[in-house]
């Protein structure tokens, strides 16, 4: 039987969109990291300020803050390392999947999912805003710390959240109320989580210290 021949220029066009579509699912390797004293960062292609890097106003002068947003498209997990400097004040780490997540689990209701984590001098809550005041759930865990001179590790994977040390693990495969990546729902961030560092994701004046390094990580 004679075989068919694939033209020279359909096989160069269908190897070029298959090298395109495989470089596209690759998660980058290379770490993000960022001092909130110097301000020096390192760069990571899916990992973006969504509020640039900035100065904190009294009493916490000398510190910054920012928000990032973190892309986890060709990824399964971020690994995150909050490095802290002396005792944490007020809130420091605001972890979440919706841009508007600003602790107390009272987002605005942007996305249908809106899980979130903060840390609040020492202590840390897991929480989820529902999308609607009558089904929000918070806490969902709560963890009372010591943090002066610490260093806390969280991976977040799709209804996945971990921490250490000490360790701790929560997941919600059955309730969604933890992050959800992709998150395909309509009106969704689709891959994307955000990290507020010395302050929450969407609320300016919920501001604090003490977060001196964060080192992320996607895989």
């Amino acid at each position: 039987m004679a075989q068919k021949l694939v033209p020279t220029s359909v096989l160069c066009l269908l190897l070029a969109l298959a090298t395109s579509s495989m470089a596209g699912a690759v998660c980058p390797g290379n770490p993000f990291f960022v001092d909130l004293k110097t301000g020096v960062t390192s760069a990571n292609p899916q990992i973006t300020f969504k509020s640039a890097l900035a100065n904190s106003p009294a009493p916490c002068t000398g510190w910054k803050e920012a928000v990032l947003k973190i892309d986890l498209k060709g990824c399964t997990q971020a690994n995150v390392v909050v490095e802290y400097e002396g005792t944490p004040k007020d809130w420091t780490v605001n972890l979440g999947d919706s841009p508007t997540n600003d602790g107390y689990a009272g987002d605005a209701g942007t996305t249908p999912n809106n899980a979130e984590m903060w840390i609040l001098n020492e202590d840390l809550s897991v929480a989820n805003g529902g999308n609607a005041p009558g089904v929000i759930d918070n806490p969902i865990a709560r963890l009372d710390m010591a943090l002066t001179d610490s260093a806390l590790k969280f991976v977040v994977k799709n209804q996945y959240l971990s921490l250490g040390n000490p360790a701790g693990l929560l997941q919600t495969p059955n309730t969604k109320k933890l992050f959800a990546i992709p998150d395909t729902a309509v009106g969704s961030e689709g891959s994307n989580i955000y990290l507020g560092i010395n302050r929450t994701i969407a609320n300016p004046s919920r501001r604090g210290c003490g977060a001196r390094r964060v080192l992320i990580t996607l895989q």
